[in-house]
């Protein structure tokens, strides 16, 4: 699955960058005998580079997958998984060991509500990516291994430098995601669609326009119905569904933060009363902007990994 034009890389990197990433980076770690690593339950997307030696990946679905040095692991949704050195999987704890024969570097991106970006929603549970040759595992050590040191020295810029690291080892990782991919549907795929790609971008770039499917379907050079059917095919919800959506996934990030009351981010996507905003919202997400008001990043979570009803989403905690 490959780009079509550039303005839909364009719109990748406007998604990348409008969502602010942030990173925690740890030294490498070395095990050797019987040992398991796990970050799941963390919340937050987790990585793994092998920087030396072999192990496997235990899924709670499916064989256990090889893993050798320069393979990176991304977990962008905290999927349940495991790291050992035994093809069976193991509860022995997290510990090095002299005589180590394996080196793994983990760390974490964040990204705050990875549901107002499609990007994130689109990925796999799980993502490996395997070096092609020398040069490109060398890259991605590289690119660790600045991660880790931008990590361990004191900020200035407010972080500037980490987070665009961060960015650039997700960008890395989607590269190669879509390199590899034979998906048909999905975001991504539709993004990479001659026509369909153009009104997509078009809605992320102004998601507070007023649009109308036949400005859609012209931005796409189709008739009305051919750009529903192919919309609708390739992104899973019709073209005004999705148009509603990622307005209310952009208006629930933006109510998240205090100073933006329900009035204001109401005329911010063009409702002419905080009314019917509210109606609408409650319409897409289930929950009204006062339940949001609440519970916070529970709900964003949970709604996200698909855990609970936001109404209990305080109370739960993810399994």
């Amino acid at each position: 699955m490959g780009m079509a034009h550039p303005q839909e890389a364009d719109v990748i990197r406007d998604l990348l960058s409008a969502h602010r990433i942030s990173a925690q980076v740890y030294p490498e770690v070395r095990y050797c005998g019987s040992w398991s690593l796990s970050t799941s339950g963390s919340r937050r997307c987790a990585f793994h580079l092998v920087v030396r030696g072999a192990c496997w990946l235990h899924l709670q679905d499916g064989a256990p997958t090889r893993l050798h040095a320069g393979d990176l692991v991304m977990v962008p949704r905290d999927a349940s998984h495991l790291l050992c050195g035994s093809e069976r999987p193991i509860a022995a704890p997290s510990s090095a060991e002299d005589g180590s024969d394996v080196g793994i570097t983990c760390g974490y991106l964040e990204f705050g509500d990875t549901r107002a970006n499609p990007i994130l929603e689109a990925l796999p549970d799980v993502l490996i990516v395997r070096p092609r040759d020398e040069s490109e595992r060398e890259r991605v050590a590289s690119l660790i291994g600045l991660l880790r040191m931008e990590a361990g020295a004191p900020q200035t810029g407010d972080g500037i430098v980490l987070d665009k690291l961060a960015e650039l080892l997700l960008a890395m990782v989607l590269r190669a995601h879509m390199d590899s991919s034979s998906e048909k549907r999905g975001f991504l795929a539709a993004l990479a669609d001659a026509r369909v790609g153009r009104a997509l971008a078009a809605i992320h770039r102004h998601p507070d326009n007023r649009w109308h499917m036949d400005t859609l379907a012209a931005l796409a050079g189709m008739s009305r119905t051919a750009f529903a059917a192919s919309f609708s095919e390739l992104v899973g919800v019709p073209p005004m569904h999705y148009v509603a959506g990622l307005r209310m996934r952009l208006a629930a990030a933006l109510l998240k933060d205090p100073r933006n009351s329900v009035g204001k981010v109401a005329a911010h996507f063009g409702y002419r009363s905080e009314a019917a905003f509210r109606r609408a919202f409650k319409r897409v997400e289930g929950y009204g902007p006062g339940v949001l008001r609440r519970a916070g990043d529970a709900v964003l979570y949970s709604r996200s990994v698909g855990l609970t009803k936001p109404e209990n989403a305080s109370r739960r905690k993810p399994s």
